[in-house]
């Protein structure tokens, strides 16, 4: 069998590590315990991995549009996120520029000031759900960590959680390493106004000093 196609496969393949005979045909309509924790379990883990890196398969690059209604305090532009939204990479054309970005997210909208832009370009890591375009050490980590949610569910697997638990760190060790040789940090030069203005936010950072993203 060559690469997982659907997410049945990619809990199969976490039932693998943990020696488990009784794999699982069906997620959509589970008829047993182990269907129903992939059913369960499964789409909440896939996006909690996504969270953890900028993985490069999962960017998506979008123009938000502004709200009509401002926020109540703090921020004085508000914008709609995506519905496949599931975190930040940078905001701007240039992802040098996120460094001097204060922004927040609230609900399904990115608070920031913009001096009433009608619209905002951001980066961003989209809900990806296409098996067969996950990134391999995407897959891996995603299947260690259902690994252990299976292990810590399924009768008589508790023994297993501490090897997945291994595996699991082992995996997201490679993905922080190869993230960082493929998104290596690019310079930019802050301006020593600009770094008076937000020193108190900014502590270290002294005039005319180069930040990293």
């Amino acid at each position: 069998m060559g690469s997982p196609v659907s997410p049945v496969e990619v809990c199969n393949l976490s039932l693998d590590l943990l020696r488990h005979n009784q794999l699982i045909t069906s997620i959509d309509t589970p008829t047993t315990e182990e269907e129903s924790l992939g059913s369960r379990w499964y789409d909440a883990t896939r996006r909690s991995v996504l969270r953890m890196f900028p993985w490069n398969f999962a960017r998506k690059r979008s123009t938000l549009s502004r709200v009509s209604a401002t926020p109540e305090f703090g921020y004085a532009d508000a914008y709609q996120l995506p519905n496949d939204f599931v975190s930040v990479v940078f905001i701007g054309q240039d992802p040098t520029d996120n460094i001097e970005t204060d922004f927040m997210i609230e609900g399904k909208q990115l608070l920031m000031d913009n001096s009433g832009a009608s619209s905002l370009d951001i980066c961003y890591i989209r809900d990806a759900q296409e098996v067969v375009r996950f990134d391999p050490i995407f897959l891996m980590l995603l299947v260690a960590e259902l690994a252990v949610v299976f292990g810590n569910s399924i009768t008589g697997l508790n023994k297993s959680i501490t090897g997945m638990e291994k595996l699991r760190d082992r995996w997201e060790a490679k993905a922080r390493a190869k993230n960082g040789q493929e998104n290596p940090p690019r310079s930019r030069y802050v301006s020593p106004l600009l770094t008076k203005r937000r020193g108190a936010r900014r502590s270290g950072a002294t005039d005319g000093q180069h930040l990293f993203s």
